[in-house]
């Protein structure tokens, strides 16, 4: 007859219990099999903890904000040991330097993150493969590819071209500012210079008219706020993708964890407006205009004849030889024009609120900054001043960058190795697919660099 092996309940759960316990031992060895490696080296850290590292992504709290205060206790160290989860991460203090990282020795540190961390980062769903695909979230030779086709877009020559839609919403942020004045109440200036980023950004990046200032129940409006808003169930499952088999399950089930629907939204916004220019032949000559041109196989991307009018343009230049054509298609623009309204977007809006409530502080300042404006607008006839014009406003660009400096829109930076680097002057070698970071308002306040850090001068 048939032998039949019975499971009592508890020898069940007995034998669950075990399972977890050893996925939960394997998952805790994962993440702190490095937690030792700063202090082996000599280096100065910060004590990580199980799983977060030593930064909680959960707390609620900035990473801007939770870097800069290591930052500022190790204020006499020219770097010191910090953890992203399992991943040791050398954090730079020293502003020479970054000089090597980000300048002289650039090509050892292209990509913000390395492949391994990318692919479980943007693991998932089509949507969410999108922003893998934007410049932030490719690597080596795909970002020179994708760098080198879209760079020729933001020369001076096209951005001149650009200037007719931000005086076009620049007529509604005036109207808004008016009538604000009228009521003689308080209000929010993020609020009014976020609806000037994003229309500006709306009718330059995706040819759309966003109505920020006329439409309350605007979907894009209220999408773009939505990709800025995560919860701490979205903060959550962006961490949980860096536990082993997650990512690969993610990208077998095909489910999208990323804002999917504000994704799509965007998406087919832009695919749309691509595929109404095919057919009707009508140019804007908008980013959407001019990424179609870049992606044309007659258009190699580069503008040999256009002048390089400044260093801004001159260091724009990679040191890259393409192989070939470049393999780019309509979700390049896609992802293309969502990382401009991720990077333009918010921090556009805060940039003009803190300048606005840096002048208000400083009249002096404002008197000055605007004599200059008006000087321009009188060599301009009266009319608005050219693109030009604008650039070459030294006080006005002064005060914009004393007020990116107090008012960093963005802290905290990384960078990954692409090759083996020793730090000049140290013998710590920094290894490819190690990282380093630094903080941006760290620097800026930091009295070694800054006669009045706090001050606005």
């Amino acid at each position: 007859g048939k032998v039949t092996v019975k499971t009592t309940p508890w020898k069940m759960w007995l034998e669950i219990c075990l399972v977890f316990v050893t996925l939960f031992i394997l998952f805790y060895r994962y993440v702190t099999k490095s937690f030792g490696k700063w202090k082996s080296l000599g280096i100065p850290y910060t004590k990580p903890s199980f799983p977060m590292g030593t930064y909680n992504f959960l707390s609620g709290r900035h990473l801007d904000d939770m870097s800069a205060e290591d930052h500022k206790k190790y204020l006499d160290q020219g770097y010191f040991g910090t953890f992203l989860l399992g991943k040791p991460v050398l954090a730079i203090n020293d502003a020479n330097f970054l000089k090597h990282i980000q300048v002289k020795d650039f090509d050892h540190f292209v990509d913000r993150f390395g492949d391994a961390s990318n692919k479980k980062l943007f693991s998932g769903g089509d949507t969410d493969k999108i922003w893998g695909q934007q410049l932030t979230g490719i690597n080596g030779d795909d970002w020179k590819e994708l760098r080198s086709a879209f760079t020729p877009i933001f020369t001076s020559g096209k951005m001149k071209g650009m200037l007719k839609f931000i005086k076009h919403i620049a007529v509604d942020l005036n109207k808004e500012m008016e009538e604000k004045a009228k009521q003689g109440e308080e209000f929010e200036l993020k609020d009014v210079y976020g609806k000037f980023s994003l229309d500006a950004l709306a009718s330059s990046a995706f040819g759309v008219n966003a109505e920020s200032f006329t439409n309350k129940d605007s979907m894009f409006v209220r999408y773009a706020a939505s990709v800025f808003k995560n919860s701490k169930l979205e903060i959550a499952i962006t961490v949980a993708k860096f536990i082993p088999g997650v990512p690969q399950l993610l990208d077998t089930l095909k489910v999208n964890t990323f804002k999917p629907a504000e994704t799509k939204f965007f998406r087919d916004i832009i695919l749309q407006t691509i595929k109404i220019r095919k057919q009707t032949k009508e140019r804007k000559n908008d980013l959407v205009d001019l990424m179609l041109d870049c992606i044309k196989e007659d258009t190699a991307g580069n503008d040999e004849d256009e002048e390089e009018s400044d260093q801004y343009e001159k260091d724009m230049k990679l040191n890259h030889t393409r192989k070939g054509k470049h393999n780019l298609d309509e979700i390049s623009i896609v992802a293309t024009a969502m990382v401009l309204l991720v990077a333009g977007y918010d921090t556009t809006g805060m940039t003009l609120s803190f300048l606005s409530y840096e002048m208000s502080k400083n009249p002096e300042a404002q008197k000055k900054v605007q004599e200059e404006i008006d000087q321009a607008y009188e060599e301009a006839g009266g009319e608005f001043p050219d693109y030009n014009a604008i650039q070459s406003l030294p006080y006005l660009d002064m005060v914009i960058h004393e007020t990116l400096r107090i008012h960093s829109p963005v802290g905290y930076n990384t960078r990954s190795a692409t090759k083996d680097y020793v730090l000049p002057g140290t013998d710590i070698v920094i290894k490819k697919d190690d990282m380093v970071s630094w903080n941006a308002k760290s620097l800026h306040f930091d009295p070694k660099y800054w006669t009045n850090p706090t001050e606005f001068y």
